[in-house]
């Protein structure tokens, strides 16, 4: 028979684990906006992306969920996109940000992946900044353009249910969070696709991605 004395600190015990599980749930759910499957939450790339907090050297693998080193990924297909469309060009390397009004980290990021391409650029390697928006509607991209200074011209995925097609042809889970980098190279091929936001450390991998 146990002793019911033992009951308060039982309790308390389940509180404190209650209270880490919480605080763990948060810390994935950091950087990143929409829902995923369970599996997508452990990633190799985040926990090798650690490496790289550490100080180590920056590497394309651990940055990336989905990498190539070469042009034996898929060719880049969108879907449709509505009237402004998207298109990788020719001798030009292509990133992608996939990104909607409502996600926080998205909209937190973008003057950041300016400055980056603005950089990169200077640098000598080309790249072309473009965006996609998986707003469910044109009006909800009319109204976030007009209430912001300078906003980017963006795309917009006109049918929902593509996306998750979309982002599995990628190489990504269906329902990977927002959001999402995606680097094309000049013939055309997905080199790497990213699912959540960028840190200041990962401008290094991405140089190092454009010269593979």
């Amino acid at each position: 028979m146990h002793d019911r004395r033992d009951q308060p600190q039982r309790v308390r015990r389940v509180d404190r684990l209650s209270a880490v599980t919480t605080a763990l749930l948060a810390v994935v759910a950091l950087g990143s906006c929409g829902k995923s499957d369970p599996s997508s939450q452990n990633l190799p790339s985040r926990a090798e992306g650690a490496k790289v907090n550490a100080g180590q050297k920056a590497s394309t693998a651990a940055f990336c969920d989905f990498h190539k080193a070469d042009d034996s990924g898929p060719v880049l297909q969108l879907p449709e996109v509505g009237e402004y469309k998207v298109t990788s060009k020719p001798g030009s390397w292509t990133w992608l940000n996939v990104w909607a009004t409502w996600c926080k980290p998205c909209v937190d990021e973008m003057p950041k992946l300016a400055t980056w391409q603005q950089k990169l650029e200077a640098g000598g390697k080309k790249i072309d900044l473009e965006f996609i928006s998986v707003d469910e509607t044109d009006d909800q991209v009319a109204a976030y353009q007009k209430a912001h200074h300078d906003p980017p011209h963006t795309a917009r995925i006109t049918d929902q249910k593509a996306k998750e097609t979309w982002f599995k042809q990628l190489g990504l889970d269906a329902g990977a969070p927002i959001p999402l980098h995606i680097f094309v190279s000049p013939t055309g091929h997905v080199r790497c696709a990213r699912a959540g936001s960028v840190r200041e450390q990962d401008l290094a991998a991405i140089e190092l991605l454009l010269t593979e």
